[in-house]
């Protein structure tokens, strides 16, 4: 895929998946990580993706040419618990694609690399499903760092309340 100024998204690979088993591992990706983040759970998830088993998309963010984090986008329909979830709001009705990002190294994090990764990703991926009008995600309120690189890349927040239980902001990128 295309670079975004310094930052590049690819397709998630094979060779990737001990690299992506280490970030999840990290405390603060484990933290904010809904799903399990088991090492074996985390390896079969994964290579699931990669293998077109499941129909969630992923792909490794790239910066300086090494893998240093990911996001992963999904068409909400595919997921009938978290469409229900995001239509409960009330704030939420349109078809749409969610995201969800991570940068790996904590050291690497704050750097703007997860909103460029988004700022690719979240306009290819409208450009790849016409039938969407927005992408979404729906980050833990108190996860300020989550949502502040939403609204670097351009999102906006349309509602603020629980999400599955838990207190979330949901954010919208919509087709222009």
């Amino acid at each position: 895929m295309t670079a975004v100024p310094g930052v590049t998204v690819r397709p998630l690979a094979v060779d990737d998946l001990d690299t992506v088993v280490a970030w999840f591992a990290q405390p603060h990706v484990a933290r904010w990580w809904e799903a399990s983040t088991e090492p074996a759970a985390v390896r079969r998830r994964y290579a699931d993706r990669i293998a077109g088993r499941e129909p969630t998309e992923a792909f490794a963010i790239e910066s300086g040419g090494r893998p240093v984090g990911l996001i992963q986008r999904y068409l909400i329909e595919d997921h009938p618990d978290w469409a229900d979830a995001l239509l409960a709001t009330g704030a939420f009705a349109v078809p749409a694609a969610g995201i969800d990002y991570l940068i790996g190294d904590p050291a690497l994090t704050g750097r703007g690399l997860a909103a460029a990764a988004i700022r690719h990703l979240a306009p290819a991926t409208l450009d790849r499903h016409p039938h969407l009008e927005a992408v979404v995600a729906a980050p833990f309120t108190a996860n300020v760092a989550s949502w502040r690189t939403l609204e670097r890349a351009g999102f906006t927040r349309t509602w603020s309340g629980p999400i599955a239980g838990v207190d979330s902001h949901l954010y919208l990128l919509r087709r222009s």
